[in-house]
């Protein structure tokens, strides 16, 4: 396969979980980002009830935000199917709030609403799913709320409802990050190659998500997804 096939082979793999939609986005014109959160909230809203788990008290928007740490909340009786489910999405829930509310980027609302939007369309294919995996939201927040500089991604799922980042430039440059749900992350980097401008390199890996720019700042990715 040639260099240029497999750039567009990769540069593809982000529209195949929910076809091209998944790579538009759909932030509104003329409408506040809290209008355009209620809109999008389209899941149904259970009577949520008190967990027995652990809670910590955060900083948002100007006052405290109780969020759920514990992995999953303690219960007397063992788990149903339709408890894990309902669990997973009030952790999905808690975790994209969290992102427009706290998160340390200029974009942060526009973000939230981005993935509030994949998770209906996640729910609309398969209403059993979660929307997004709760351990792939996490380590996208802590990637994010770590890097404050980087640019706004064009993000969608995987199949698996695994979060998929990427940042693109001019010259064919390519950097992007498939978000585990146990920590880790895939990565694929495309860049010209200096000593032959007609031939490009591919770097690809899998590293923690804490140390993930750590592993690709030697390829020059900064220079092109950081403000």
């Amino acid at each position: 396969m040639s260099d240029l096939n497999l750039y567009e082979e990769t540069a593809r793999e982000a529209a195949i979980a929910y076809g091209n939609k998944s790579l538009i986005d759909y932030s509104s014109i003329g409408e506040s980002d809290d209008e355009v959160w209620n809109r999008r909230n389209l899941l149904p809203q259970k009577p949520r009830k008190v967990p027995k788990g652990i809670y910590f008290l955060t900083a948002g928007s100007q006052e405290d935000i109780k969020t759920l740490i514990s992995p999953w909340p303690e219960k007397e009786d063992p788990f149903t199917q339709s408890d894990l489910l309902d669990s997973e999405e009030d952790m999905a829930q808690e975790i994209i709030y969290r992102i427009k509310t706290t998160l340390s980027v200029p974009y942060r609302e526009r973000l939230a609403n981005r993935l509030l939007t994949l998770v209906n369309d996640a729910k609309e294919e398969d209403p059993s799913s979660p929307g997004i995996t709760v351990g792939s939201l996490r380590s996208f927040y802590n990637f994010f709320q770590s890097h404050p500089n980087l640019k706004y991604p064009a993000i969608s799922l995987m199949p698996e409802d695994n979060i998929y980042a990427s940042w693109r430039s001019e010259q064919n440059r390519l950097f992007s990050v498939h978000f585990l749900p146990n920590g880790d992350t895939r990565f694929v980097i495309f860049k010209p190659n200096e000593r032959h401008p007609d031939k490009q390199m591919r770097i690809s890996g899998i590293a923690t998500t804490d140390i993930l720019m750590e592993t690709v700042t030697p390829y020059g990715v900064w220079d092109w997804i950081s403000e």
